[in-house]
């Protein structure tokens, strides 16, 4: 199977704007690289994170029409736009930047999962640091580009993490969460492991697995690893993993038809994964039964 991996090109070498979108469940991201400098005005969406990636010495920018500020722009600096204009005036060096727009009724179901008022209002706030959102970035910037296993579990995990991190940090109403969450307990446990194991060859996601046991997938999430020790995306993995391997010993499958049968549409990602969990490649696993 061909290796879908894309490099990351050269902002140096791009348009004066260019852009890549991708959306998931409940997210929107878009990666920009912006080769225009000077004077301009340029304005970023309303009720969107962003995260600028590469450093400024100097930039002006105003919110609301008010009056322009000058201020320096360090590496990974984040802004929370929510219901504000933010006008870029003047830049001196190319931009690199990722902007994140959730939807507005999942944060607001989140919310009500956790005890937290509706609807939900994230404070506005610009050029601040914030490495939990930063490595988030970082991780859907990547996923953009390369497309990697599991995407749809994967993005859903890095959408519900940036969710509950808002609603901790950047709330402007935060209610505490009220007690008794709701947890797994032996039979519902099972009965997700079998659905698992039943759908192994699927593309599978933590909504799909949370319905089979009737709870959000929020909770979900954090009631699996509370039961297993891992979260769901990894124990997933796993599973595959131990799938292929059985696959590896009994057959003489292709190791590109084993990695379809257990669920990985790319076999380099299968081949990182086996490595990654078992110290050798399929091919060397296969070779010293």
């Amino acid at each position: 199977m061909k290796n879908n991996v894309r490099s990351l090109p050269s902002i140096h070498n791009l348009p004066p704007l260019s852009t890549l979108t991708q959306q998931w469940e409940g997210i929107t991201v878009e990666y920009s690289c912006m080769n225009a400098i000077g004077e301009f005005d340029f304005a970023m969406p309303k009720n969107t994170i962003s995260v600028a990636f590469v450093p400024h010495n100097r930039v002006t920018w105003s919110v609301d029409g008010a009056s322009t500020q000058t201020t320096a722009l360090p590496p990974g600096s984040v802004f929370l736009y929510c219901e504000h204009d933010f006008v870029w005036h003047y830049r001196e060096q190319i931009s690199e930047y990722i902007n994140i727009t959730l939807d507005q009724q999942l944060l607001n179901q989140v919310a009500v999962e956790n005890g937290v008022s509706t609807p939900v209002e994230i404070e506005h706030r610009v050029i601040f640091p914030d490495n939990t959102i930063l490595y988030i970035a970082q991780l859907l910037k990547a996923e953009i580009f390369n497309e990697g296993l599991a995407g749809k579990i994967y993005t859903e995990s890095l959408r519900n993490l940036l969710m509950i991190h808002l609603l901790r940090n950047y709330n402007r109403v935060w209610v505490k969460p009220q007690s008794g969450n709701k947890l797994l307990d032996t039979i519902k446990l099972k009965q997700v492991k079998d659905f698992i194991e039943e759908k192994l060859a699927e593309n599978i996601t933590i909504a799909d697995m949370a319905a089979v046991v009737h709870i959000s997938q929020f909770h979900f999430a954090r009631a699996f690893k509370t039961a297993t020790g891992e979260s769901p995306h990894r124990y997933l993995t796993q599973r595959r993993i131990e799938r292929a391997k059985v696959l590896l010993s009994v057959t003489r499958l292709a190791i590109a038809e084993v990695a379809y049968r257990v669920g990985f549409y790319n076999q380099s990602h299968f081949t990182a994964q086996f490595r990654k969990l078992t110290g050798v490649t399929p091919k060397q696993y296969r070779d010293c039964l």
